[in-house]
Formats: structure tokens, sequence, C-alpha cells
């Protein structure tokens, strides 16, 4: 057998960080058992499969604050269970916070920084060697005579580094097979509260790379082919670079390969920046099958733009929007409408934006503080930081902002953060309805388009009446009212809570509708030979049930009411709480700190 490694991290859906690094060891020779480790009840399970697999080196994939916790807890019970493997860690939050790890978590070995396929493989050459571990490029490595930080190891080019290990089948929504792909890394812009700015800033190469159209196409080929993979989610941070002639030239070049391979029938969903969005271009993307595009808009307010650094205007904002419109492309965004800087006025700059815009699927919250980002230096530098490195917070400067983002955060906790929540599942089911315009054209209309479009703008405008409701109360209550706070904050929670049950049977009844116009076209395929085989009458991944509220067990079925038909690994009926789907809201920093501070779980 080849020598073994585990690699550990969530993947609802294909986690392609971990998979680079099983196809970079492999250059080596040696095979990684990757293992999922997607919530805390998960990992007693994960940990006596990776004992039992007596691997000499588990990787754990520490990406962000908000599920740190969970993968640290991860490496401190393979050790209480008798694993004597090298414990090494990696990802954005471990890239900056590898002091604090390797302080306060003594069952790591070492921390892997910034992207890690070489460090990786240097690493697990010189623990098969013997050799001595330090100085390691690209690592910080504990040692009995203290922690030796062997320095940063330039990135490599993109092309150069082999596709990600693919192994398994691919996942499936509404009957079509999906992959993530990226062709490229990092990001152009420098938002001061983005840590993807902040990770490929710090790293020793440049700050954006890209893959060539041919490295990228010759990958999606092999997916189109081996996986009969047909709609490819772009990861990529971010789609385009500043130039509209080059983005041009680079889309046109990559469609006219796409055409050359016989790529047909394929869709792709990606990012982007408003200030790129340009007609021409998003027409050649939709000619390409793009079907959704996530825009960061993040704020419309001026101070917000300033303070975040967006290096954007308004009029941006609402030109994106306004040419998605016209070319009738889906797109959803979120809004950070509360900052360390936000105003009363600002807030309302949002406000109208997001009525303006309300039948666009959007989420809102709070710029978070990301560890090694410009904006927890600036809030460091002025004294306004709090908590810690698993959960930094800060006040706003206006106080009324404070207690306006008090009172949101509370009753939209769980509209806004849960992965079925209504704002998530509003992207999905519009995502859905995407993709049924797509792949199955004969089952869409107009006026089918136009009612769950109608529902995504009942959405849009119930949380903007909430919200203005809030601002209204915050305008004139007494800072000091506790008792008043406290009794409106409870009324609007109550009220956002009814609507939101309404919602989410709304929305459970458009999928059924939309499971149902599937399943004739679906029925016609399978008579002629060409389909998914029906079960029952029903398509064997259409239960709206297996996404919209039902849990997945650890063998990874999905776990549905009783009666209801579940679906098994990689058939997942709907985009919803999907990254093809959603931009995921972090939850807050004073939430999560309390949830830590009374033994919860963090969201």
């Amino acid at each position: 057998m080849p020598p073994l490694i585990a690699l550990i991290g969530s993947e609802h859906e294909e986690n392609l960080s971990l998979r680079y690094l099983a196809s970079a060891v492999a250059q080596d020779g040696i095979h990684a058992a990757i293992l999922p480790v997607n919530d805390a009840s998960d990992v007693e399970r994960v940990v006596r499969e990776t004992i039992a697999l007596a691997p000499f080196l588990v990787g754990i994939s520490v990406p962000f604050q908000m599920n740190a916790p969970h993968a640290l807890a991860f490496a401190t019970r393979l050790r209480e269970g008798g694993c004597t493997a090298h414990i090494t860690v990696g990802g954005h939050f471990a890239t900056f916070e590898y002091d604090n790890l390797l302080r306060d978590f003594p069952a790591i070995d070492s921390v892997v920084r910034h992207e890690g396929e070489t460090t990786l493989r240097e690493l697990c050459r010189r623990l098969q060697t013997g050799e001595s571990l330090t100085p390691l490029e690209g690592a910080v490595v504990r040692t009995p005579a203290g922690i030796v930080d062997g320095g940063k190891r330039r990135i490599p080019a993109l092309d150069d580094l082999p596709f990600p290990d693919r192994r398994g089948p691919a996942l499936r929504v509404m009957g079509v097979n999906v992959a993530p792909i990226l062709g490229s890394r990092g990001c152009y812009a420098d938002c001061a509260f983005c840590c993807i700015y902040a990770y490929a800033e710090n790293a020793d190469g440049a700050r954006y790379r890209r893959r060539s159209p041919e490295n990228i196409v010759a990958e999606m080929k092999e997916e189109y082919d081996r996986r009969g993979v047909r709609l490819f989610v772009c990861h990529d941070d971010n789609f385009f670079v500043p130039s509209r002639e080059q983005n041009l030239a680079r889309y046109r070049h990559l469609k006219t390969l796409i055409d050359e391979a016989g790529m047909t029938g394929i869709a792709l969903v990606i990012k982007c920046r408003p200030n790129d969005v340009h007609p021409e271009l998003f027409a050649l993307l939709r000619s390409m099958g793009l079907i959704r595009t996530y825009v960061g808009i993040e704020t419309n307010s001026d101070e917000g733009i300033v303070s975040l650094n967006r290096r954007i205007t308004s009029e941006d904002n609402r030109r994106a929007l306004q040419t998605f419109r016209a070319l009738d492309i889906y797109h959803s965004f979120n809004v950070l409408i509360f900052d360390p800087e936000a105003t009363m006025d600002g807030i309302a700059r949002n406000l109208d934006f997001m009525e303006e815009f309300a039948d666009v699927p959007f989420n809102f919250c709070r710029a978070e503080v990301y560890a090694g980002t410009p904006l927890k230096q600036i809030l460091e530098q002025q004294g306004r930081l709090v908590g810690d490195y698993f959960a930094w917070g800060y006040s706003m400067r206006d106080a009324r902002v404070e207690l306006l983002f008090r009172i949101a955060v509370t009753a939209f906790s769980s509209r806004n953060f849960k992965a079925d929540g209504v704002a998530n599942l509003n992207m999905g089911i519009r995502v859905d309805q995407e993709m049924l315009r797509h792949f199955y054209p004969t089952a869409w209309d107009a006026a089918w388009h136009e009612r769950v479009r109608d529902f995504s703008r009942r959405v849009g405008l119930d949380s903007v009446s909430a919200l203005r409701s809030a601002f209204d109360f915050v305008q004139t209550v007494a800072l000091d009212d506790h008792a008043g706070v406290k009794a409106f904050t409870l009324s609007l929670s109550r009220q956002v809570a009814r609507a939101d049950l309404a919602f989410v049977a709304e929305c459970k009844a458009l999928r059924r509708e939309m499971e149902r116009r599937v399943g004739i076209v679906r029925q016609t395929l399978d008579s002629s030979g060409d389909g998914d085989t029906m079960e029952g009458g029903r398509l064997p991944w259409a239960a709206e049930t297996s996404r919209l509220g039902a849990l997945t067990s650890p063998s990874g079925t999905v776990t549905a009411p009783s009666g209801a038909l579940t679906a098994p690994p990689g058939a997942l009926t709907s985009s919803v709480g999907l990254d093809l789907a959603t931009e995921r809201l972090p939850v807050p920093a004073s939430l999560r700190a309390t949830a830590r501070h009374h033994g919860g779980g963090v969201a």
C-alpha cells in the first residue's frame, strides 16, 4: 500500500483546497484519505476513522474563524484517542493565527501557511525520510526547542499544479452533475474587511493569479467526459481583472475553446465586483451558459464605500444590477449595512437600495473582523477591537447604529444566518429556477418565472419593512430605555418569525411544483431511455424536504420526515445552502462568542 495521510475539512460540496492537496501529494506516491467533518456531530466518528487508518500525517483545514473551534477540537480529540501522526493545520485563519494556535493547542505540530501544495509535499517527504522539519519554507513547526518559523514559500504558477482530486461521484442538483472549479486565486481589489485580499497580499507572490484558458478547459473537458458534469461553479473570488478589454478577450477565447472541445449544454456560476459588470461582457457570458452571478455590492452608502475601501461608487452598484436585469441574468448580493463608521443616513441609503432591487435575493449583516485584514488593524489601532482571535468584534461609532445592529441581528438571526433560513432558501430556489430554465426549458414558462421572482420580491420587501420599523424605533428611543428596547426587539423577532413560517411553506410549495414540472420532462426522457429512472412516479432526486429543513446523517444519507423520499450521497435535490446558490454570511462575532462561552457550537 502507498504511504497514507489523512486530510480533514468540511465538504458539503467538493472541497477544492483538500482535493488540490491530495493531488499534490499523489505526485510523490502518497495517498490522501479525505475525511469530511461538516459539523460537531461528525467529530467522534471521523476521529475513530482517522486513528484506524494510521496515517503518518493528518492535515486539518482551518480556513475561517467561524469553524475554527470545531477543527481545532478535532486535533485535540485525535491526540486523546492515541493518534501519533504529525498533525498540521492550514488555511486563512491558521496562516495568520499560527502563534496563537501553536501556543493554545499542543496537539498541533505545525502550521502550513498560505497555499499548501508545495509545502505539504516537502513536509511529507521529510517525515518519511526522517530529515529535520526545520527550517521548512511555508511552515511554522513546533520543536522541543520552541517554535520555528521557516519563512514564506513562493507560491506556484497555477498551470503548474495538477488538477484537484475528483474521486467519487459528482454532486447532483436537480438531476444535473455539478463540480466546483477555480480559474484564479486571489483578487485584484483590496477591500478593508476581506480575508481573501489579506491572505493573498501576505503571501510571497502575486496577489491575483489566473490559469490559462487552455488549462481551465482541459479540466472542464475531463469533468464533462468522465463524470458527466454540466454545471461548473466557478469559485474564483473574482472572475475578472479591472479591464473590460482584457476580460472580453479572455472569455471570448475561453468560449472558443469550450466550443472546440464539444462541451455543449453546460452552465456556469460566477462571482464578480459591480465595477466589472459591462453589458457586452455579460451578454457573452450568458451565451456561454451563465445562470447565476453573485455580485459583491457590500454597501451602497458613501461612508461604507470609503471605510471598507471598496474603490467603487454607488452608481457602479446600481448600473451593475440594472445590467443584469436588462440581460435577464439571475444575480444575488449581500449588503454589509453595518460597519465601524456606519451612520443612520448611510443605513437609510442602503435600505433604499435594497428596496429598489427587492426582487433580487439579498442578505445583510455587519462587516465582520477577520485575521490579517486592514479592518482588524485599524480597529486595533483605534482601541475598538474586542473579543479574542476566534471572534473579534467592535461597536459602531454611532450608538444608535449599534443599537439598530443589535436589534436586527436578534430579529433576523434565523432568516439571515441559518443554511435553511429564508434568505438562503430565497437564493436557493432562484438558482433551482435557473437550472429549470437552462436544463429543462420545456418545463419553464414566463408566468412561472415571474411567480418565483415575486416570491423573492416579497421576501426582500418584508426584510426592508422590518428593518425600517427598527430604524424608526431607534431614531427616537432613549438609549437607556432597556425595557423598551427589549420589548420592541421581542415583538419584531416574533413578526419576522411569523413571516418566515409562511415563506418557508411557500418555498416548499414552489419546490414541489418545480419537481412536478421537471418530473413530466424526465418521464418523457426516461421512456426514451435517456433520463433518470422514476421511482414510484417520482424522480429519485425529487424530495424538497431533503434540503428544506431536513438533516444529513453521519452516513451521508439525507434524512427526511417519515414517508419522505431520501436521497443517496451525491444526489442532493436542491441548491439551497450550497455555495452555488449562496454566499453565506458569517454569524456575527458577538453571537459566536456567546455560543462558545455557554458551551454551544459555532454556527
